[in-house]
């Protein structure tokens, strides 16, 4: 299983959607507080780290390992709450390669546009661009 955590002394709206992610794809979720990261990595293979800017969600590493295989570079993200629900979005091709990176079934994650939505009712986020684990960057190409 994967498991879902916060960079150290996160606001309110990272936790918030740290949970959010964490139920759409079907991971715990661990309140951060002291631990350091071998104490996180510790608890299981697979790691995401949420990691945020001014407040806000930014950053979304995945760890398998304890080696970081990819990053999210977010530009905005909504919560559970802010999201007007809709359904019918297509599955993108960015969509089915986070889902088989974060090992979730592809219906868990979802892309419309240059974003991705995680499960029907889970948080969205804006990707402005992927950091592959070599060190590549990949940008989102907006209506992909």
């Amino acid at each position: 299983m994967t498991l879902v955590t916060t960079s150290r002394k996160p606001s309110p709206r990272t936790r918030s959607f740290s949970r959010d992610l964490a139920r759409a794809i079907g991971a715990r979720y661990m309140t951060r507080g002291k631990a350091n990261l071998q104490e996180v990595f510790s608890l299981d293979d697979r790691v995401v780290i949420v990691k945020e800017r001014h407040g806000n969600p930014s950053l979304i590493e995945v760890y398998l390992n304890a080696r970081r295989r990819f990053a999210i570079k977010l530009r905005r993200a909504m919560l559970c709450r802010e999201l007007g629900y809709s359904y019918g979005y297509s599955q993108g091709e960015l969509a089915e390669q986070v889902a088989r990176w974060l090992g979730v079934p592809a219906s868990s994650v979802r892309q419309r546009g240059s974003s991705l939505l995680f499960s029907p009712r889970g948080p969205e986020v804006g990707v402005e661009k992927v950091i592959l684990d070599a060190g590549r960057e990949s940008e989102a190409a907006p209506g992909a």
